[in-house]
């Protein structure tokens, strides 16, 4: 499988709309989430983009499916884990 060009971590609200964004300027994406099923929902509604989508559940993996020199973002919902 082609390595993603950037990898994103938190399919929240403002994440899953930079994965398709940055997808959508014909970049592959890697993408991950703290709760599998996310991922899956994610990419089932991506459509004709989701082929540019590099799904992954385990983080090794994601971050495996990265070119190097490897770029992340990390997005994190708003509430609770930003307030601590």
């Amino acid at each position: 499988m082609e390595k993603a060009d950037i990898g994103l971590y938190g399919l929240a609200v403002m994440g899953s709309n930079l994965a398709l964004n940055i997808a959508e300027k014909g970049y592959r994406v890697a993408v991950s989430n703290r709760t599998a099923s996310k991922i899956d929902e994610f990419v089932a509604g991506a459509g004709d983009l989701a082929g540019q989508l590099v799904p992954n559940a385990d983080l090794g993996a994601f971050v495996a499916s990265i070119k190097r020199p490897r770029s992340i973002i990390i997005m994190v919902k708003a509430g609770r884990p930003v307030d601590l």
